[in-house]
């Protein structure tokens, strides 16, 4: 019951947001993990959006997109690593979701697959896909870029 009125209000929260963006038409800044085992990528579904991402999330003003990125990766599946484990790989800019989304996304590679599991709130599911697994589905668009070069 507490997660089904978690996601009820990242729902609210996330619809909220998008109204918000249509009005001011803000330009954001975020930054994503593309973790990487064995030639698959961990690919997350929020509850609140129906695409396919990577953990990531907004920059915040006091911190550095690899912060961001270490922030997030952390938050949303438990994995901590050393700032020296990510790698820059992508940088690139969108229109979506009525912004001007500037997005990093930065390469891990780990030695073998974490069993990692969604928090049912913020995260709805968490898995292991090849990169053509992943462009097969529905994916936020700057997944097409990065993936494009894999």
């Amino acid at each position: 019951m507490l997660n089904a009125a978690f996601r009820f209000a990242f729902r609210c929260a996330h619809l909220m947001l998008r109204t918000w963006w249509f009005v001011r038409r803000p330009e954001t800044h975020g930054s994503l993990v593309a973790l990487w085992c064995d030639g698959k990528i961990l690919l997350l579904q929020t509850t609140y959006r129906r695409q396919y991402s990577l953990p990531g999330g907004y920059v915040r003003f006091y911190e550095t997109p690899l912060q961001t990125a270490r922030r997030e990766l952390h938050e949303e599946t438990g994995v901590a690593l050393e700032p020296s484990a990510f790698r820059h790989a992508w940088h690139g800019t969108k229109n979506f979701e009525f912004r001007r989304d500037t997005l990093d996304i930065w390469d891990v590679d780990i030695d073998k697959p974490m069993e990692l599991h969604a928090n049912g709130r913020e995260i709805g599911w968490l898995g292991w896909k090849t990169p053509a697994e992943a462009r097969g589905l529905s994916l936020l668009p700057h997944m097409y870029d990065y993936l494009s070069q894999r």
